[in-house]
């Protein structure tokens, strides 16, 4: 071997075995890849998309709400159990130094980097469970019982950090959690992991020396050794002084490598990286910031992350907490509240709200408690009977002898369902009900458009109240022109509507067709 080449490349020198201090001999076993980096569960986050993927998984496991409930009598239904001890363990305080959306995200990354997670219960004033105090999962080394009684169950030796003593305890004193396999997805990942970080590497690398990609040297004749020695040292520069002169000796010709900036910074190697990670952690590339176009929308691709994604993660927390931490688990059972991340923008949402509580399948308080809002009590509190489906109004109709209400205009005539039997002269029955069926379209008209302007202004009786009178204002023209009514009929129907509108849309499961069906048959 010449002279240049034992300079620059170090010869025929062998690697001898590291030093006492190399960082080979301190690193987690098995930690290296067929890559030549060794990967560890802190090295790995170095990479934004296993760093990015892996906090949004535990992110939106801790975001959702993890409440107790209770299961009641008779096919019931359940409840939340709000005074159950283990409520405010899973829902509010693990331990003493962490809240639960603290202690669940370290949950899930435990079982991401290592594929157990653990935590002693410790007992207290709340009970056999006061506390869940957390176990770094590299100082436990679990075993499965392989005969007996207790054959199936779990031994767990703990090895304390200062004494490095082992003591073995049973899964009644440690709650666990274990992923697929037994071992994290870091373990499985790791060569994809050690690719993806030589790749930074080799970019950072080459950015650090600057414009110098490296090349070849033509020499025309023999190489003498003096000038080799002073052309090695002059390529042979310190990081920051590549941008130096370089010395050629006896006519010889330095070739460059011909590698762009875009080569250079392997960037279709490096976003092949972020699709393999996005693959192995269960989330979708979009949310890594990976821009290539893809067949779907993000909608549908969020909706498959929380169903396929989370579900199985969300279930591992609940049939782990079901399983080991409840003495009742047929009465008593968590469940995390899936919906509560799956909310789409405003005005989907209060359209579900709309539908859900005309169809009688919720109550009108209980899609404003959805919402963050108090309840209104009284008929907000009861389920709407769906005309469509019953033919009849959704709230009694009010006695015929009621007073007319003081806020309502004298000349107005009092709201009605059918017309008396005094009436002299009775339309027959196909007049009515085209004049009814005329009334139901001025009013679906009214409510449809009650309905989306209660999105719009949810949070604003005042802008609410000002659609309302914007609304009526040319509403009688409407009234008028399907109803064959004079202008004031129209007017003091419209005012009516207005005053009763302005309380909120509530009001509107009390309105059917008939008043104003009335109104038009006493004109006619």
């Amino acid at each position: 071997m010449d002279v240049l080449a034992r300079l620059l490349s170090g010869g025929d020198l062998q690697a001898g075995p590291p030093g006492p201090a190399d960082d080979y001999w301190y690193g987690p076993a098995g930690a290296m890849t067929v890559s030549g980096i060794p990967v560890t569960a802190e090295g790995a986050q170095n990479l934004s998309a296993w760093y990015r993927g892996r906090d949004i998984l535990g992110t939106v496991l801790a975001m959702l709400p993890f409440p107790l409930y209770e299961r009641l009598p008779h096919n019931g239904g359940s409840e939340q159990a709000v005074d159950h001890p283990l409520y405010d363990v899973l829902h509010d305080t693990p331990n003493g130094w962490q809240d639960s959306f603290q202690w669940r995200r370290e949950k899930m990354f435990d079982l991401i980097d290592h594929g157990w997670t653990y935590d002693w219960i410790v007992p207290g004033p709340r009970g056999f469970l006061d506390q869940l105090h957390p176990i770094e999962p590299t100082l436990v080394t679990p075993e499965q019982i392989k005969r007996g009684p207790s054959r199936g169950r779990y031994l767990f030796h703990v090895r304390d950090e200062q004494t490095g003593r082992t003591t073995p305890h049973t899964q009644d004193e440690i709650f666990y959690l274990r992923g697929a396999g037994g071992k994290g997805i870091l373990e499985y990942a790791r060569s994809s992991l050690g690719t993806a970080l030589a790749t930074e590497s080799y970019a950072a690398q080459i950015f650090s020396k600057g414009t110098l990609n490296g090349g070849y040297i033509e020499i025309p004749g023999v190489l003498e050794e003096a000038p080799a020695r002073r052309m090695a040292q002059s390529f042979a520069t310190k990081v920051g002084e590549w941008h130096l002169p370089k010395v050629l000796e006896q006519g010889s010709k330095f070739f460059p490598n011909k590698l762009t900036p875009e080569d250079a910074q392997m960037l279709l190697s490096r976003k092949h990286s972020v699709d393999e990670l996005a693959r192995w952690l269960g989330v979708p590339r979009q949310m890594l910031e990976n821009s290539d176009p893809s067949f779907g929308n993000a909608e549908q691709f969020w909706q498959g992350f929380l169903t396929v994604g989370m579900g199985g993660w969300l279930s591992l927390f609940e049939f782990g907490v079901n399983g080991q931490l409840l003495l009742q688990p047929k009465k008593f059972y968590a469940e995390f509240t899936r919906d509560a991340i799956a909310r789409g923008n405003l005005t989907d949402r209060w359209n579900v709200h709309v539908a859900a509580v005309n169809a009688g399948i919720k109550t009108v308080d209980e899609a404003r408690g959805k919402e963050g809002l108090n309840a209104r009590g009284g008929k907000a509190d009861e389920l709407r009977q769906p005309q469509n489906i019953t033919g009849k109004a959704t709230a009694e109709d009010p006695p015929a002898d009621d007073p007319v209400p003081p806020t309502k205009k004298p000349a107005t005539p009092a709201r009605r369902t059918k017309p008396t039997d005094d009436d002299a002269d009775e339309p027959d029955d196909r007049a009515r009900a085209i004049v009814t069926e005329s009334a139901a379209r001025v009013l679906r008209k009214e409510i449809l458009a009650a309905q989306r302007a209660a999105v719009t202004h949810a949070a604003d009786p005042v802008a609410w109240a000002t659609w309302v009178d914007g609304f009526y204002a040319t509403h009688h023209e409407l009234v008028m022109q399907t109803m064959c009514v004079d202008e004031p009929t129209a007017r003091g129907y419209v005012a009516l509507q207005r005053s009763e509108l302005r309380e909120g849309l509530a009001v509107t499961e009390a309105w059917t067709p008939a008043y104003l069906a009335g109104l038009a048959l006493d004109k006619a």
